[in-house]
């Protein structure tokens, strides 16, 4: 790939083995010749990505998934600024590993795997943030039941949970995987929804929609009973007010994130 142009987003580093990583991948691209900038992912703007053929994410997934949000055409490459500490699913390099891997990047010989990512529509209107994990929808405090009422297929019901996860297939191996969702092939063109701690009493009960693998096709409608319910991606992008009334609709995108994976 012909790269000219790049852009690291970064997690600002709070230790030695941070700073170098971060060091490191500056001098790389500047060994290269490669003209970039560099943004911290909690300041980061769409227009910093104009004209940017590569983005770089130094840190950990949540950088990764962060930078996607701002995505549309360019290659994203995530750099695990500290293995021993951050998991980075979405980090396929790393300080010992990143000059090689990045040659295969301007070589054209690194392979780029199409991520899939969801939409959501909030009351009929189309929502900026796109997501490459999952949409959580739920009540703004962790201690708040969650109620709603949840329409999937062609079956619909009223619910009272700890709130909902809705996944793409990568988005299976991090949060809902600790709920006990099912993982899927990152290659599917599927995606799922899982009901998180479903309450069950006297008045809500027997459900039937706990989790629901849905097609490329299909789409989650959501409708809030919540006072103080919000919509958010991937547990870093913005926080969309989902207040009692409120009808979201979640389903596969589009537009996939070319992402690194070499």
């Amino acid at each position: 790939m012909n790269v000219k142009n790049a852009l690291i987003v970064y997690t600002m580093p709070r230790t030695r083995e941070e700073k170098s990583a971060l060091g490191l991948v500056k001098k790389i691209l500047k060994k290269n010749g490669i003209k970039f900038g560099a943004a911290n992912r909690d300041r980061l703007k769409k227009p910093q990505l104009k004209n940017k053929e590569l983005v770089v994410a130094v840190g950990g997934d949540g950088t990764f998934l962060r930078a996607a949000h701002f995505i549309d055409r360019q290659m994203l490459f995530g750099v695990n600024s500290d293995i021993k500490n951050k998991e980075g699913f979405f980090m396929k390099s790393n300080k010992k590993n990143f000059e090689s891997k990045f040659k295969k990047i301007i070589e054209g010989k690194a392979a780029i795997k199409k991520l899939p990512r969801l939409e959501a529509s909030l009351n009929g209107r189309k929502i900026e943030t796109l997501a490459l994990n999952e949409f959580f929808i739920g009540s703004k405090k962790s201690y708040h039941a969650a109620k709603y009422t949840i329409n999937a297929g062609s079956k619909k019901e009223r619910q009272k949970s700890s709130g909902i996860l809705v996944t793409t297939p990568s988005g299976s191996y991090a949060w809902a995987k600790s709920c006990y969702g099912r993982t899927l092939p990152l290659g599917s063109e599927n995606f799922q929804f899982l009901v998180r701690e479903p309450y069950e009493g006297q008045v809500f009960k027997n459900y039937r929609l706990k989790h629901k693998i849905l097609g490329k096709t299909q789409k989650i409608k959501i409708t809030s009973e919540m006072l103080d319910g919000i919509l958010i991606a991937d547990s870093v992008g913005k926080e969309y007010s989902f207040k009692n009334g409120s009808k979201a609709t979640i389903n596969l995108s589009g537009k996939h994130l070319n992402a690194v994976w070499t």
